[in-house]
């Protein structure tokens, strides 16, 4: 490109005669023999600058933890994925830069400064506060230990309540095989000793044979296949013993075993409630028999219905529980529902065989993958205490095996029964979930939640969900609950089973808990607020290069963070894109933002970055323009003869710092947490490769849009980097408008 058809850095074409001195620095720099050798010329320059780059964008993830505790997440946890937001984000940047310009026209530099000396103030603390608590408060939670270990020869069989549990154990020999259920209630398990423990024949069902157990009011009932029992919940006390099979003599008059005639089938599943057995058979019908005291052990069949098609209770159950005298929750892999318990099914037709009758269902929830564990208990959104709570109410939990967790209010005073939780919002809470209990770990009387998904145990806080602590489990895990011991201490019990079950016990202490919401100490809030107005004074009444770059890496990495965990990366990334759009066209085009630059660089204002390149360089006696002070100004040597003279500082708008460094940080907070890290630094990586590119251009002393090559490189590398260590869930956020 000639001379004649070059524009100044004044935004003006030269068609006016240049001075000599400018003629000749412009010769000096034509002689120049290479890119590289400019390039070297500033490395002091560009060293500083690219420093402060990096450092702007440590420090916010730095103090991004204190951002997260305190949960300030510009739009909320739902407005990180919506459109709208970075559109209003885009728009407030344009009115600001157009209120910006338009006071300058008007010579109200005075607003300019004053308005934005005070908004910087702010936003200062914004980064100094969070700074002070950082380095002097320790916001990681005391890490929890595994203290005991207890192991059984039993099985889990199922939960019962907020803290109780089944185990069942098959004792005896060939033909004398027996089932041992022993009952354990809050830091019993720990300690190895059951409340109590309940012994029932098995014979004819094998060792073999599986057991199940349906959780009632004040009852547990069992069945082995071959028979049927129900003890009393608080003693163990077998209360009655059904047969679910009968002994015969064939025609050599000898003894064998067969079914009941009225089922058919060995018994997959019993309930005792309502004056009945209600009976699943192996063919997924519920029968009803009537049982009566002054007979133990004679039932009498009275219906017959079908369970709903997806119900698969007689190929095992994830839980069972009696909710009311007439209602049965039965949750499978498939399907957990409600079953209306009636007395009597319709008449017999012919044409309708009973078997035809469908069960009554109240509620269903249909797999989306498949049911790993369900819940029943009293609702964390009760506003009841449970002591005082109405045993016709409470909350269906489920867990399934894409993360995802739902929860059902009941309340049989309602026209509609059931109801889901919409406050829950736990969808893909996990890769998968491996268990869902309901707890009351504080003893506030109130419920709560523990969740663990592939690897971790979360114990969810009240209604608010607040995720208050996070501890080890592993894919042999079963269930988990809180249990107090003797002295009035705390502890989580976590059961696994691999080959035997294993019983893992630890306190659990107030310490442990993930620190939640504002932490404002005395002294780190003082202190941080007294650092950020000590720099505002020093910056009005010394605002040399080294205050206004203090003042810039701070506010900027407030900003930084702020913006960078308010969206996920997604959105972020459709930001810097629109952003670098118009700052390529408000540079090259529109030529605004040069005006927008060198009035603040007039103001000394921190919203730029100052890299000297030399020593003695003083921002305060920096006179010329952005315009002019890209082009090379000549300095006379001693001989008159003008010398060569690199540029005296580099100047950066804060936003091209901020832009990449937001991408850095979204990646920090949004992404899965074991890439997290290593994707946030492929995206700085990628920030630096951009900048260099930048420099490329600074070094022939233009000035020159920073953000498109800056954002560039940042999106790049955070895609790259995206697909190496998470892959494609790089961009998989559901956004919507």
């Amino acid at each position: 490109m000639s001379n004649e058809q070059t524009t100044s850095v004044s935004g003006k074409k030269m068609g006016k005669t240049p001075s000599k001195e400018f003629e000749a620095v412009q010769a000096e720099l034509r002689a120049e023999d290479s890119l590289l050798t400019m390039m070297k010329e500033q490395m002091t320059s560009m060293l500083g600058m690219m420093g402060m780059f990096i450092l702007t964008i440590a420090i916010g993830l730095f103090i991004r933890p204190w951002y997260d505790v305190a949960g300030l997440h510009a739009f909320g946890e739902s407005g990180a994925t919506q459109v709208r937001y970075i559109a209003l984000e885009l728009v407030m940047i344009f009115i600001f830069t157009a209120c910006i310009l338009a006071l300058a026209k008007y010579k109200k530099e005075w607003i300019i400064k004053y308005g934005i000396m005070g908004v910087l103030a702010l936003a200062l603390m914004y980064s100094t506060v969070p700074l002070a608590h950082m380095v002097m408060i320790d916001l990681e939670a005391e890490p929890y230990a595994v203290e005991g270990t207890q192991e059984f020869e039993a099985t889990y069989l199922s939960h019962a309540g907020l803290d109780g549990h089944l185990m069942s154990e098959v004792t005896g020999g060939e033909g004398t095989w027996g089932d041992n259920i022993s009952f354990y209630q809050n830091h019993n398990m720990s300690t190895g000793e059951p409340l109590w423990t309940s012994s029932h024949e098995r014979f004819p069902s094998g060792q073999a044979d599986g057991i199940q157990a349906t959780v009632g009011q004040g009852v547990f009932t069992f069945t082995n296949g071959a028979w049927v029992w129900y003890v009393d919940a608080a003693t163990g006390e077998t209360v009655d013993s059904f047969t679910c099979h009968q002994v015969s003599v064939n025609d050599n008059n000898e003894t064998y075993t067969e079914f009941m005639p009225s089922i058919g089938t060995a018994c997959s599943l019993a309930f005792h409630t309502n004056e009945a057995m209600y009976i699943v058979d192996q063919g997924n019908f519920l029968h009803r028999f009537n049982t009566f005291d002054d007979s133990p052990g004679q039932m009498v069949k009275q219906a017959t219905w079908r369970l709903p098609v997806g119900l698969d209770a007689h190929l095992g159950t994830l839980h069972a529980e009696v909710i009311a005298e007439d209602k049965v929750l039965i949750a499978t892999p498939n399907m957990a529902a409600v079953i209306l318990l009636e007395k009597t099914a319709p008449a017999f037709n012919p044409a309708l065989p009973e078997v035809d009758n469908f069960a009554t269902v109240l509620f269903q929830h249909d797999a989306v993958s498949a049911l790993t564990s369900a819940d029943f208990g009293p609702s964390p959104w009760s506003t009841t205490a449970m002591d005082k709570a109405s045993s016709a109410e409470g909350l269906i939990l489920l867990g399934e095996e894409n993360g995802d967790v739902r929860g059902y209010e009941w309340n049989a005073t309602l026209e509609e029964e059931f109801s889901e939780q919409e406050a829950m919002k736990l969808t893909g809470f996990g890769e998968t979930i491996q268990s869902v209990r309901l707890s009351d770990r504080d003893a506030s009387g109130y419920s709560d939640m523990l969740l663990t998904t592939e690897s971790s145990t979360h114990w969810l806080w009240t209604t608010s969900l607040l995720d208050k602590i996070s501890l080890d489990a592993n894919q042999d895990f079963q269930t988990g609950w809180f249990s107090i011991d003797e002295d009035g201490a705390t502890h989580y019990n976590a059961l696994y089973h691999n080959e035997t079950t294993t019983v893992e016990t630890g306190v659990i202490t107030s310490d442990m808990d993930v620190v939640s919401g504002l932490q404002l100490y005395d002294v780190p809030l003082i202190l941080g607020v007294l650092v950020a107005l000590a720099l505002m004074i020093l910056l009005y009444v010394h605002s040399e290069w080294y205050v206004v770059n203090t003042v810039g890496v701070l506010v900027g990495s407030g900003v930084v963070v702020m913006l960078g965990v308010a969206f996920v990366p997604t959105l972020i990334i459709v930001f810097m894109i629109a952003a670098a759009i118009y700052d390529a066209w408000a540079v090259y085009k529109s030529k605004h933002m040069l005006d927008l630059a060198d009035t603040m660089i007039g103001l000394r204002l921190p919203i730029l970055l100052v890299a000297p390149q030399e020593k003695g360089y003083s921002f305060v006696d920096e006179t010329s323009s952005m315009k002019q002070g890209s082009a090379p100004q000549p300095r006379a040597k001693s001989d008159g003869i003008p010398k060569k003279k690199s540029k005296d500082a580099m100047f950066m708008g804060l936003g091209d710092v901020i832009f990449p460094g937001m991408l850095v940080l979204s990646a920090a907070q949004w992404l899965d947490h074991s890439g997290a890290f290593a994707v946030a630094m492929s995206t700085l990586v990628g920030g630096l490769v951009g900048y260099f590119a930048l420099m490329t251009y600074v070094a022939r002393g233009r000035a020159q849009a920073g953000l498109p090559l800056l954002n560039g490189g940042s999106i790049l590398g955070y895609i790259i980097g995206g697909y190496i260590f998470v892959g494609s869930a790089i961009f998989d956020f559901g956004i919507s408008f």
